[in-house]
């Protein structure tokens, strides 16, 4: 194990940079241990390090194969992170995994593996979103205590297809500059609430998205019904509380704000590791034994991993046909109201790819503003896993997100983009519609133009190469 670690550069950053070791750092007494990590960051270590060096032990956490001997797995309570429905009978052997309701995988990178550590995954990776509200999913109706594992809230038995949604793994690539824009997104809105004087209403417009309508009444409460594109939470008002419009770019129905959320969620989820911040230092809310089982440095290291991942790009490559083809298909991809949702790029300004950790937005439960102090990440840094994007002359970056940040519903079970496009229905039935009304080539460019945005190589120059890895233009096929 010690070795394993020595390749990795992890122990000799932890030794040179951190400092002292917990007590769990390999030595004689640990013989015949069997753990994933032997040791943990110390609270207040990360700032002692370099981004790149947070990032690197980050990768470890993401990598590690959690065992039951350093915390991993949640007797006591739900994925959720709430008490179990029924206490007397807790996820221990032969319990104590179960793919629909959790804990499901030993690693982060089990499930985000695609094309490479962190990114998405195969359908067998999928997450069944909204099983881990269930203690053990068993599918038993004769069961009658609510949620233990065979019936829901109120009493009515579940099945495969009604007791979650499965949910394609999301990639993480990128992942540090979609944050920022969605935080200036939310600093847009907010400030727009804000301005709205009493018995007037404002159009919520920001990087040319538009959330619909707010308006506040004389009497001082808030009107949100002309909303749109935000989840329930960022439209709650009660009274005179004005709605906060927070963008929530992960996770189903944008349920998440973060990725310093996200991580905390997932690791209590699927690993049932349990970090301070959410849980408590020194508690044991899940009954294994273990406390502390994530530090805050740790989930900081987690955090930075995934926020300076290398951004997703593109490989056009140099036969004259698929360029026309590429360049054709992004044509029509406007033309069909494709872009109107997929928007091509979203612009970060104003130096917002100097990444600040925590989010100013984070919920509860969440490392908040002012509780430890503040570590910036430049994105831009040429330090950093390439590809990365920079700033044009104007100061901008543009951010190929392909998204407008807002509420949608989101495909994970087709093999091909034709199908997916294909399924698209509700508010993108005309572009289905437009898309089935194109001539077979115009629906072949459009696909071969998708297939050309990719997740590139570890170490790639550029964000747009050709089938060599080489760096091109595309400024003649932009979308």
């Amino acid at each position: 194990m010690k070795n394993s670690y020595l390749k990795k550069g992890v122990l000799v950053i932890a030794v040179t940079v951190v400092g002292t070791l917990l007590s769990t750092a390999i030595g004689g007494s640990n013989i015949g241990r069997e753990v994933a990590l032997p040791f943990h960051l110390q609270d207040g270590q990360e700032f002692q390090m370099t981004p790149a060096q947070l990032a690197a032990f980050g990768k470890t956490l993401f990598t590690a194969m959690w065992t039951s001997q350093e915390g991993a797995g949640r007797p006591l309570t739900k994925g959720t992170g709430n008490p179990l429905s029924d206490s007397t009978t807790p996820l221990v052997f032969p319990r104590n995994f179960n793919r629909i309701s959790g804990p499901d995988t030993n690693s982060c990178s089990g499930c985000h593996n695609k094309p490479d550590i962190g990114g998405g995954g195969d359908i067998v990776g999928n997450v069944f979103v909204l099983g881990q509200r269930f203690d053990f999913a068993t599918f038993d109706s004769l069961d009658p205590v609510p949620t233990r594992g065979g019936v829901d809230e109120v009493g009515k038995p579940v099945f495969l297809q009604t007791i979650a949604d499965s949910r394609k793994t999301i990639g993480m690539f990128g992942s540090g500059y979609l944050e920022m824009v969605a935080r200036q997104m939310t600093a847009d809105l907010q400030s727009i609430r804000d301005n709205t004087p009493m018995g007037g209403s404002q159009a919520l417009t920001t990087k040319g998205v538009s959330f619909g309508m707010i308006t506040r009444n004389l009497d001082g409460t808030w009107d949100t019904s002309k909303v749109v594109g935000l989840p329930p939470p960022g439209t709650a008002t009660s009274g005179t509380k004005p709605p906060d419009l927070i963008i929530r770019p992960y996770h189903q129905a944008s349920n998440v704000i973060s990725v310093r959320q996200f991580t905390n969620n997932a690791f209590n989820h699927h690993h049932g590791i349990q970090s301070e911040e959410r849980f408590g230092i020194s508690a044991d809310p899940d009954g294994d034994g273990f406390v502390n089982e994530l530090t805050r440095a740790d989930v900081t290291a987690a955090t930075i991993f995934q926020i300076t991942l290398p951004v997703p790009g593109r490989v056009i490559p140099n036969d004259p046909d698929i360029r026309h083809a590429i360049k054709n298909g992004a044509r029509k991809f406007r033309e069909i109201g494709c872009a109107e949702c997929h928007v091509p790029s979203l612009p970060l300004d104003k130096r917002g790819w100097i990444y600040s950790e925590p989010s100013p937005y984070n919920p509860s439960g969440n490392l908040q503003v002012g509780q430890a102090s503040t570590i910036y990440v430049d994105l831009t840094d040429s330090s950093l896993p390439a590809p990365r994007l920079r700033p044009h002359e104007d100061g901008v970056i543009q951010v190929p997100a392909f998204t407008d940040l807002r509420v949608h519903d989101i495909h994970g079970l087709y093999t091909t983009m034709r199908e997916a496009t294909l399924a698209h229905a509700g508010e993108a039935l005309g572009s289905r519609m437009a898309f089935q009304n194109l001539i077979p080539y115009d629906q072949d460019s459009v696909i071969e133009f998708l297939k050309s945005l990719q997740i590139l190589p570890a170490g790639t120059k550029c964000t747009v190469v050709d089938e060599n890895m080489q760096c091109t233009y595309s400024h003649e096929i932009d979308p």
